[in-house]
């Protein structure tokens, strides 16, 4: 089993491999939302069937590399819970366009971002 430090450089260093230097970036969350892990990955799907494309093909290599089994899980294995059950990670994408497009969105004078 990894420590949290290890595990995050692991996917790191993995995700790095598929998506490239430079254009990933994982953290571990503190305090009440500890344990949870936002993975930071600088490219845009086309669409949200590219999105769970992509999410499903870290999955496959975060299992392969054995690393899917170190990311705790949340909620009840139960049909009747209220929150559901899944893993404690998020994949953002494209972080970077995103913050941009909703500076622009807020802004009182809005520029077309290049």
């Amino acid at each position: 089993m990894y420590a949290i430090a290890e595990r995050n450089r692991a996917i790191k260093a993995l995700l790095t491999r598929q998506f490239g230097k430079g254009t990933v970036k994982v953290r571990s969350s503190r305090g009440t939302a500890y344990g949870w892990l936002n993975v930071d990955i600088n490219y845009r799907p086309k669409n949200r069937a590219h999105r769970e494309e992509i999410e499903a093909t870290i999955w496959k290599l975060l299992n392969a590399a054995g690393l899917g089994k170190q990311i705790d899980t949340y909620g009840y294995d139960d049909p009747g819970s209220d929150y559901g059950f899944g893993r404690k990670i998020h994949f953002n994408f494209g972080s970077v366009l995103e913050k941009e497009f909703w500076e622009m969105e807020r802004s009182n004078d809005p520029q077309p971002v290049s």
